[in-house]
C-alpha cells in the first residue's frame, strides 16, 4: 500500500496545479475589454445619426430603395359616391351666386291702372259689404183685438113633441163612451173608467130590443135615444126619451129593451162616485 502512494515531489507539484490562482489581475482586463467594447458601440451609433448614409462608403453602399406605387388601394370613404356624377380630375369652378335683383322703382307721378285681378275684387267686395249689413228691421204691426162673437142662444124648445134633451155631453163631469158610441156614461167627478162595464150596458140593451115592434116604414138609420140611472147594484131606475126618432114604435122598442133588463152587475167604481148616468140611443137597422 506504501508503494501507491505518491512521493513528496509529486505532491508538491499536484498541489501547485490544482491550488488556487489569483484573478484579479485577469477580472481587470475581462472588464476594460467590455467598456471599451460598449463604448464603440455608442461612438457609432452617435456618428451614424450626426452624418448622411451616403457619407460612409459608396452612393449605394448599404441604401435602401423605396418607390412610390400610384395603383395603391384607395383609403374607404365616408360616404357613400355618387354614381351619377362623372368624376374628373379637373373638377369645373362653382357657378357665381346670382346676383340680387334689382327693386321696381315705382313713380308716384303715374296714375295708376286698374287691372282685370281688381275689376272682378269689386264685385265680391261689394257682395260681402251687403252681406255684412244689418237687415232692416220692419216696424212693428199694431195688433188688432180679436173681434168676441157672442154664444148661441140655446134652443130650448122640445122636439117632437118631446121633452127637450138633456145634452149629457156637456155636463162637466168626465163622459166615457162605449167603441161605437152608442153608450155615453158620466159618473163622480174623476169619470167611469170601467170600458168593460160600458160594454155590457151596450150589449145586455140590444139583446132586448124586439124589431118586429119596429114600423117597417121607419127609415134605415134612424135613432131614439133614452136615459137611465143605474144604480150601485146594478138596478136600472129612470128609463125615459131624451130624443125621439119621429118613429113612435122605435121609440117603445127602444125605452121596453132597458126596462127588460133586470141588472147590469154591482158598479165596479168607488161608492163615493154614487149612481151611473147612461144615454143610450138605439138604431133602426
Amino acid at each position: 500500500m506504501s508503494s501507491m502512494m505518491p512521493a513528496g515531489g509529486q505532491l508538491d507539484e499536484i498541489e501547485r496545479e490544482f491550488g488556487q490562482e489569483p484573478i484579479g489581475k485577469h477580472m481587470l482586463w475581462a472588464v476594460g475589454f467590455h467598456v471599451l467594447l460598449v463604448g464603440a458601440g455608442v461612438a457609432f451609433a452617435l456618428l451614424n445619426g450626426l452624418f448622411p448614409h451616403n457619407s460612409w462608403g459608396g452612393a449605394n453602399d448599404g441604401a435602401i430603395a423605396v418607390q412610390l406605387v400610384s395603383s395603391a388601394l384607395p383609403l374607404p370613404a365616408d360616404h357613400k359616391p355618387n354614381d351619377n356624377v362623372l368624376a374628373t380630375e379637373t373638377p369645373s369652378e362653382a357657378p357665381a351666386p346670382p346676383a340680387p335683383k334689382a327693386k321696381a322703382t315705382v313713380d308716384e307721378s303715374a296714375i295708376p291702372i286698374a287691372t282685370k285681378m281688381q275689376e272682378l275684387k269689386k264685385p265680391a267686395q261689394k257682395k260681402q259689404e251687403a252681406s255684412k249689413a244689418k237687415p232692416a228691421i220692419p216696424p212693428p204691426v199694431a195688433k188688432t183685438a180679436p173681434r168676441v162673437q157672442p154664444p148661441p142662444k140655446p134652443d130650448a124648445r122640445a122636439q117632437y113633441g118631446e121633452q127637450a134633451s138633456t145634452q149629457m155631453a156637456r155636463a162637466v163631469q168626465p163622459t166615457i163612451t162605449s167603441a161605437n158610441g152608442q153608450v155615453a156614461v158620466t159618473a163622480g167627478s174623476r169619470g167611469f173608467n170601467y170600458p168593460y162595464y160600458v160594454e155590457g150596458i151596450q150589449r145586455k140593451v140590444l139583446q132586448n130590443i124586439d124589431r118586429n115592434q119596429v114600423d117597417a116604414r121607419t127609415p134605415k138609420g134612424t135613432r131614439a135615444y133614452i136615459i137611465f140611472t143605474v144604480r150601485r147594484d146594478g138596478t136600472l131606475t129612470g128609463i125615459k126619451m131624451d130624443k125621439s126618432s119621429g118613429s113612435p114604435t122605435l121609440d117603445q122598442a127602444c125605452l121596453r129593451a132597458a126596462g127588460r133588463v133586470d141588472t147590469f152587475g154591482p158598479l165596479p167604481s168607488p161608492p163615493t162616485d154614487g149612481p151611473l148616468s147612461v144615454s143610450y140611443y138605439c138604431e133602426n137597422n
